[in-house]
């Protein structure tokens, strides 16, 4: 197991999410908060001759992320990470796609499609290999996780990068809107490009484990969960703009594949235009949990009590983001802990107001084991 000599009790916060995983509680649900650190985040001058450059300058890339870890004072299970990223839709750039970029904090990237012809240029994508061997995108992640490694020093948890899944992938290669269309004019070319796709997303998030699993971590990404072994965020944004039953038929096989490939899963359920959808997740066995983002103009998170009461009913993990820590504490008072993580927006003034926050977490759950 990974020590960190910036995080004592990280032994203990791995248990504790070790349980969640499971829908069982150690002692209190995982609380992901955060307090001042004392210390100030300065974006290093970037003197590259184009945003690409910087985007793809491993060295740059993983100093800034560690200055960025180090400037946040973290409490309760949350734990500072160092992920290599170029933004989610890195496996599209497997498969021939451009990325373009964004020079701003938010650090995002996204594909320049290249499927314009549905007829043509599909059986193309089908042609192609995941080219994990030439592309800069792909070889970028594998330099800033070396370096990340190599510069780790106890100091932080290496995490894989952004991974969008097979029909994310392949409405980068078409565009969103596009591929609806292609979904009612060649529904079959359209299926066998997502299952053609997801042999490249497994791919990606293989050999990202891989490469963690050998320096001795576990894993963990830009949902902040740990588990020692392998896991994935699966994901479908698409199927928000999808009828139930394509959403059942087409797009489901491939979150229960991408879900079975690894030991753990956590399902990213965007906003509420997805939630139709929910009861489709829920009947997967191999998936251990969801969050659910409600999305901005959708607050506050208790108005979405009901969602969350379904998650746990069905014998599934949640990560519940909430603003504040009153709104963590409501849920929990409603819900009981089992298989709730809370992830606190709000900062805590300093460590004697969270561990008192924590203290009370943990009589909730005292209280409610109890009753049980």
């Amino acid at each position: 197991m990974i020590e960190l000599r910036t995080v004592p009790d990280f032994p203990r916060i791995t248990r504790r999410f070790e349980a969640w995983w499971h829908g069982e509680v150690l002692d209190r649900p995982p609380v992901t908060a955060f307090l001042p650190s004392g210390k100030h985040y300065t974006p290093a001058v970037s003197r590259h001759a184009s945003i690409r450059d910087k985007w793809l300058d491993a060295e740059f890339r993983v100093d800034d992320a560690i200055a960025r870890a180090q400037a946040i004072g973290c409490c309760g299970d949350a734990f500072p990470i160092v992920m290599p990223n170029v933004g989610p839709e890195l496996v599209a750039t497997l498969y021939g796609c451009p990325l373009e970029f964004s020079d701003d904090s938010s650090y995002t990237g996204w594909a320049a499609p290249i499927v314009h012809d549905p007829q043509s240029d599909w059986p193309k994508v089908l042609a192609t290999e995941p080219d994990f061997e030439h592309g800069p995108f792909w070889q970028s992640i594998v330099r800033q996780t070396k370096l990340a490694i190599e510069k780790c020093d106890g100091r932080y948890i290496v995490g894989y990068t952004d991974v969008h899944d097979a029909y994310d992938t392949i409405a980068a290669l078409r565009d969103p809107q596009l591929l609806c269309e292609d979904l009612m004019d060649c529904p079959e070319l359209i299926d066998r490009a997502a299952r053609h796709v997801l042999r490249g997303v497994i791919e990606t998030y293989r050999r990202s484990h891989e490469m963690l699993l050998s320096a001795g971590f576990g894993s963990t990404s830009w949902i902040p969960c740990y588990h020692e072994g392998s896991s994935n965020i699966s994901c479908c944004d698409f199927w928000a703009m999808v009828s139930p039953r394509i959403a059942r038929e087409m797009i489901l096989p491939t979150i229960v594949e991408l879900v079975e490939s690894s030991q753990r899963s956590i399902f990213h359920l965007d906003g509420p235009d997805a939630v139709r959808h929910l009861d489709l997740l829920l009947s997967i066995p191999s998936l251990q949990a969801v969050q659910y983002v409600y999305g901005a103009g959708n607050e506050p998170v208790t108005q979405w009590l009901d969602v969350y009461r379904r998650i746990q009913a069905a014998g599934k993990s949640s990560q519940i983001m909430c603003d504040t820590p009153g709104e963590a504490m409501a849920i929990h008072e409603a819900l009981g802990p089992r298989g709730l993580w809370f992830t606190i927006g709000q900062w805590f003034e300093n460590q004697a107001a969270a561990d008192a926050y924590l203290e009370e977490m943990e009589r909730v759950a005292a209280r409610f084991a109890r009753k049980s």
